[in-house]
C-alpha cells in the first residue's frame, strides 16, 4: 500500500485509554525508511537534535512539533511547551526504536508499533493510524 502524502504526525490528547500520544501514520516504504535514517543517526552520535516535524515528508497534524534528541538517558516523550514535544533517548533507546521501524521500512507492513509506550506520553507507527 502507497499513501501519496506526507507522513502524519499528530498529539492526541485524549480519545483512548493509552491517550496521550502522538502517532506517525499514513507513510510510504519510503518515509518509514527516511525516519529509520533519521533514528539510527541519533543512535551512533552523527545527530544530536533533528525536529521531524520540519523534514519535508512529514506532515504535523494540528501543528504537533516532535524534537528528536540524543542524550543521556531515556526520558521518553515530554512536552516542553504547548503543542512542542521532545523525544529524548540515549543512543540505545534510538537503536531500540530503529529495530522496531524495521518491520515498516522492509515492507508495506500493517499494524502498529509503540516505539516508546512508558512515561506519560507514548510514541506510536501505524500506516493506517489504528492501533
Amino acid at each position: 500500500m502507497y499513501y501519496a502524502a506526507k507522513m502524519k504526525l499528530e498529539f492526541l490528547a485524549e480519545g483512548s485509554p493509552e491517550c496521550p500520544l502522538i502517532r506517525l501514520y499514513a507513510f510510504s516504504q519510503s518515509e518509514a525508511t527516511r525516519l529509520g535514517e533519521l533514528v539510527r543517526d541519533l543512535a551512533i552520535g552523527d545527530r544530536e537534535y533533528m525536529p521531524l516535524h520540519n523534514e519535508a515528508w512529514v506532515e504535523s497534524v494540528g501543528e504537533c512539533a516532535l524534537n528528536l534528541r540524543r542524550g543521556d538517558g531515556n526520558h521518553g516523550v515530554r512536552e516542553s511547551h504547548p503543542g512542542v514535544f521532545e523525544c529524548l533517548l540515549n543512543a540505545e533507546g534510538w537503536r531500540s526504536v530503529d529495530e522496531l521501524v524495521e518491520p515498516f521500512r522492509e515492507s508495506d507492513t500493517s499494524g502498529f508499533q509503540w516505539l516508546i509506550h512508558d512515561g506519560k506520553i507514548a510514541l506510536l507507527i501505524s500506516q493506517s493510524g489504528q492501533w
